[in-house]
């Protein structure tokens, strides 16, 4: 298995994890997936918390959430189309991959489907208002089972 997958969490852009994934799949003669996983729990909470705080009224904040997760989609999708440009100059052919669910379950039958061989997981620095609004979407290490795993800290 000389695929490789990259999982970018949804609206971060990690330039060095997306390279050192373009370059590990070149490396291989092998094809990068590129995964963003979108939570949809995540603008519903974010919505909900700047509701707790007084930060807006309760009736707006589903299109908040809304507007979030079309947002989210939206920056996947532009980066995704950029990430595969710079690939394919690079002779490296990229499926773009675009999912709402569970990361875990997710990255597994991914990894399964497009027979990874590495995976590149983002880990982001996290500021104290992301912690504040949102809790981390981590992947469960057993989903990433069969696969040699490099976890890469981006800003």
């Amino acid at each position: 298995m000389s695929n490789v997958l990259i999982v970018i969490p949804a609206g971060s852009e990690p330039q060095q994890a997306m390279r050192t994934a373009v370059d590990l799949a070149k490396q291989r003669a092998g094809a990068l997936v590129a995964l963003v996983v979108l939570d949809a729990d995540v603008p519903r909470r974010v919505a909900s918390r700047l509701t707790e705080v007084g930060f807006m009224a309760e009736r707006i904040g589903q299109e908040v959430s809304d507007t979030l997760l079309h947002e989210y989609r939206e920056r996947a999708e532009l980066l995704l189309r950029g990430l595969a440009e710079q690939a394919m100059k690079e002779g490296v052919v990229v499926t773009p991959l675009i999912e709402q669910g569970d990361t875990g379950d997710i990255c597994g039958r991914v990894i399964r489907t497009y027979q990874i061989g590495t995976a590149v997981l983002v880990a982001e620095k996290r500021s104290w208002l992301t912690r504040f609004l949102s809790h981390s979407a981590a992947v469960q290490l057993p989903a990433l089972a069969g696969c040699d795993v490099r976890v890469m800290e981006e800003d």
